[in-house]
């Protein structure tokens, strides 16, 4: 399903079948309010694995969180 990285002891990239918008919508449905926290996880978990394009990937989903948490909120919608 998930290519695998070549490194050992890595996670496999998520990136090459999740769009952004499906990660951070699965992460907010999961996580609720706990989501921007899980995606700052991977980036520093990215970051220490010297995997860029994974970096990029988890700022984006990042950013889609915050976006769609602070619409939620303005339209009054419930994050939990």
């Amino acid at each position: 399903m998930f290519k695998a990285n070549t490194r050992e002891g890595s996670q496999p990239s998520a990136r090459k079948k999740v769009s952004v918008r499906a990660m951070a919508h699965s992460l907010i449905a999961v996580c609720g309010a706990g989501a921007r926290g899980m995606t700052m996880r991977h980036i520093v978990r990215c970051l220490e694995e010297d995997r860029p394009d994974d970096v990029m990937f988890w700022l984006k989903v990042r950013n889609q969180i915050d976006w769609l948490m602070r619409t939620s909120r303005r339209e009054g919608d419930n994050i939990q």
